[in-house]
């Protein structure tokens, strides 16, 4: 992993749909870091998605260029993952591959075909922890989000949320 990983992140759909749904998608734009979205990924929430959440917003970004949105140029790898994963999971592994950024995803397993190819990997909580880090949320957000998360439909065991909240300083 090299240095630039911790400065961009890319972003898969499920994040941003995710982030949207609790309302703390405004993060995104906040964290100080360039923000790449897959080509497919966009097509996904703001094209066939449009009026869910997430759409509006990432099109608004998108458009204030606080997000690049990008296609894969390495198509011959985005056609190798794109079995067993989504296109969005495809480019955005290979985005992070060619940009040299932090993934962030929460499907199991584009998480671990990414981190078997030695990227930096980040899923929606890791992504909220990140913000509370950077004193972007404070602790009682952040914690309330977690929850708002499960109560969403995210799926995470009740331990691991609690490990995760006794961790927070």
């Amino acid at each position: 992993m090299n240095n630039q990983a911790s400065q961009c992140l890319v972003l898969d759909s499920s994040v941003i749909i995710a982030l949207a749904e609790i309302n703390m998608a405004n993060i995104i734009e906040v964290l100080g870091m360039e923000i790449i979205v897959p080509q497919a990924v966009y097509e996904e929430v703001v094209v066939k998605g449009r009026g869910r959440p997430g759409s509006g917003l990432l099109e608004d970004l998108a458009r204030q260029g606080k997000v690049k949105v990008l296609a894969a140029r390495d198509r011959a790898l985005v056609e190798a993952l794109h079995d067993p994963l989504g296109m969005g999971e495809s480019e955005a592994i290979a985005l992070a591959v060619e940009h040299g950024c932090t993934v962030i995803l929460d499907d199991r397993i584009a998480r671990l075909k990414a981190k078997s190819m030695g990227l930096a990997v980040k899923g929606t909580i890791g992504l909220l922890r990140l913000a509370y880090d950077k004193g972007i949320i404070a602790k009682e957000k952040l914690i309330r989000a977690l929850r708002e998360l499960k109560e969403y439909g995210f799926r995470v065991s009740n331990s691991i949320m609690n490990e995760i909240i006794k961790k927070l300083k």
